[in-house]
């Protein structure tokens, strides 16, 4: 076993991963115990509840970014510079927790935050920018693209949709925390034709929060296939797979760009099929587009289990992608096969709102308490576990690490995965009941403890 410097450690990027997963674990472990935060009070969530999430799923993005650079060959300073990037986002990320609170540090975490975002930003385009030109001048990225042209570009569309929403949060930023200091007079004579200032911080923080989940999911689905290979596979699945990136990047195209046009424009997004009173039933058409990227998954992964591939895989590789892919169907299950029936039928559920339609509904608490679940289930802990596997994933070898470890990962997580959605049905149904869904939220950040230990056996120190 090489003995790795501790220059070389820090710009390890399974180095990285494990700091990342050791940060993400403790913080959702410890979240219980930080003033504001409460994941099973019904409703959407608190200003303290927005301000840990952002540090939690931040680091989450620098982790995705440094892994879809490692995947597509980036040159090795480039991916220094990710790497580097790592420790100093972290501690930023915590001190903007931390300085959150007191009322005097207003102006010092505005500033500790405005620095991680825009370093975050900066880093992101860099990694868009790598990804576009360097399959033309960097042999190993273009080798890649020639073999996995479909999941290369859902990741390129992916990262940009990313960068897109991250642009749009910062607009929000901007605006609420600083009331658009700065800003040009054409600027603000385009806010006020899209509806006023009000209006339009409402539209770009309803497409930011929207549109950043769902490219985010879009990018792991593709650095998972990427990992995988599967240009290799045999027969049919390969081109199954293909099939299911392209119906992805469908999906990110379209949402990316009602998102743009109904955030800096005066569009309002549609329902589909309209029924009820006053029509107030029907899906979103934003959320039917978000739904393609989900069918997209869906179909990858019948192109993934039916290859056979999972068979032929170490066991710790094998356990793994199970896990990875079953992220992928509970996701999918949460907000398609629970959310659309939702929209459906708004006359009841009355957009989490008290009151009669078209501006509410008997059955407003149900609403509410699944915004709750599926803020915190499909939202926040599965890209979280399946961001990790899926870097996981792409740094380890075809050798096992830990059976035993992986075998208990794989319980611990499918565990907590199935009482999750089950959890969240029950807490919904029950108008909140949340022990079953506690518990699912429990073994899935133990799980991620397990996840830790892998990490640490897969460093050569």
């Amino acid at each position: 076993m090489s003995i790795m410097s501790i220059k070389d450690l820090f710009i390890s990027p399974r180095f990285n991963i494990l700091l990342i997963t050791a940060y993400v674990a403790i913080g959702l472990l410890v979240s219980p115990l930080i003033p504001g935060i409460n994941w099973l009070q019904p409703g959407d969530f608190s200003e303290a509840e927005v301000i840990y999430y952002h540090g939690i799923m931040l680091q989450l993005t620098v982790l995705g970014i440094i892994i879809a650079a490692y995947i597509t060959k980036f040159p090795k300073k480039l991916q220094l510079i990710f790497n580097v990037s790592n420790i100093p986002l972290m501690i930023l990320n915590i001190l903007g927790i931390g300085f959150s609170y007191p009322a005097w540090a207003i102006s010092i975490n505005n500033a500790i935050q405005g620095l991680r975002d825009v370093w975050i930003l900066l880093l992101a385009i860099a990694l868009l920018i790598g990804l576009i030109i360097f399959p033309f001048l960097n042999v190993d990225t273009k080798n890649i693209f020639k073999k996995m042209w479909s999941a290369y570009s859902l990741l390129v569309v992916a990262t940009a949709s990313s960068l897109i929403a991250g642009i749009m949060g910062l607009t929000a930023a901007w605006g609420e925390y600083l009331n658009f200091l700065g800003a040009p007079g054409f600027f603000m004579r385009l806010i006020n034709d899209w509806g006023g200032t009000s209006t339009f911080l409402s539209n770009v923080v309803t497409s930011h929060s929207h549109e950043m989940l769902p490219a985010l999911g879009a990018a792991i689905v593709a650095v998972f296939g990427i990992s995988l290979n599967y240009s290799s596979y045999k027969g049919i699945s390969k081109r199954i797979i293909d099939v299911g990136m392209i119906v992805a990047i469908f999906g990110v195209i379209s949402m990316t760009t009602i998102y743009i046009i109904s955030s800096y424009g005066t569009y309002v997004i549609p329902t589909i099929g309209s029924f009820g009173p006053q029509g107030v039933n029907g899906i979103a058409f934003d959320d039917s587009q978000t739904g393609i990227i989900g069918w997209g998954a869906l179909i990858i992964a019948v192109g993934l289990i039916g290859s056979g591939v999972l068979s032929s895989m170490v066991s710790t590789k094998r356990y793994l992608s199970i896990l990875e892919i079953s992220t992928w169907l509970a996701t999918i299950f949460v907000l398609i096969g629970v959310g659309y029936p939702i929209e459906l039928n708004e006359a009841f559920f009355g957009f989490g709102v008290n009151g009669t339609p078209p501006t509410g509904g008997p059955g407003f608490i149900y609403d509410d308490l699944f915004m709750r679940g599926h803020l915190v289930f499909a939202f926040f802990l599965m890209p979280i576990l399946a961001g990790i596997i899926a870097s996981v994933i792409a740094i380890m070898e075809d050798k096992d690490v830990s059976q035993i470890a992986s075998k208990i990962l794989l319980g611990l997580g499918l565990t907590g995965i199935i009482l999750g959605v089950c959890g969240l049905l029950v807490y919904m149904i029950s108008s909140g009941i949340g022990e079953i869904l506690a518990i699912g939220i429990s073994l899935i950040i133990v799980s991620l403890f397990a996840i830790l230990y892998i990490t640490f056996k897969l460093l050569k120190i």
